[in-house]
């Protein structure tokens, strides 16, 4: 039996939004506008390219909707999409036409993220190479977008995250070793460089070389 769309439910917490389901079983959401441009229609015997027709139209609005909050990765939205349980070959699709129209891309991505990480948690290089790939970002995308952070950027960078990070401690009490060794571990773990922490030490922070 060909499955068949047998309720359409106004979303209770999300004006606009129409939960699908078929077979009486939850699908998707799909927005009002949506549903009137597609007519679909309570009770409606779905073949398979009907039923691809509205998953792929789903998926899409669900995908926008993401992308509306931030910047996202294609890697990231994909997973986002089939948790939602759209199928491999529909998310496929969406993310391809989202490229080719530019509503998502990779590239993009990559320099927010680096651009929002310098503004607000700055990071070094390597820590932020490792955060985009964790993102599913490749090195032709990553390379750009660190290239546009400049060394002496990173290094102001860097000088202020110190000068925060020693304001938040017990310089006159607790030992010198004890705390550059933090020092040193914290800056680290961001993905700074220790020939370039060594460098900006010695320039601001002689006391802590």
């Amino acid at each position: 039996m060909p499955p068949t769309l047998t309720a359409l439910t106004s979303h209770p917490a999300r004006p606009g939004r129409v939960r699908v389901e078929i077979d009486d079983h939850y699908a998707f959401e799909l927005s009002r506008k949506a549903i009137l441009a597609l007519s679909v229609a309570q009770g409606e015997v779905l073949t398979p390219e009907r039923l691809a027709l509205l998953e792929t139209a789903a998926a899409r609005e669900a995908a926008i909707g993401l992308l509306a909050r931030r910047e996202r990765s294609r890697a990231e939205l994909s997973t986002a999409l089939k948790r939602k349980r759209f199928s491999p070959d529909v998310v496929t699709a969406v993310l391809d036409g989202l490229e080719r129209e530019r509503l998502q891309s990779d590239s993009r991505f990559a320099g927010a993220w680096v651009e929002t990480r310098r503004r607000l948690s700055p990071r070094g290089r390597a820590a932020l190479a490792y955060e985009l790939k964790q993102k599913g970002i490749g090195d032709a995308e990553i390379d750009p977008a660190l290239k546009k952070y400049t060394s002496s950027e990173e290094r102001a960078a860097l000088k202020e995250l110190i000068e925060s990070r020693l304001a938040r401690m017990d310089t006159k009490r607790e030992d010198k070793a004890k705390i550059k060794a933090r020092l040193l571990g914290f800056l680290a773990r961001r993905g700074f460089a220790y020939e370039d922490i060594r460098a900006v030490l010695a320039e601001h922070f002689p006391e802590w070389v």
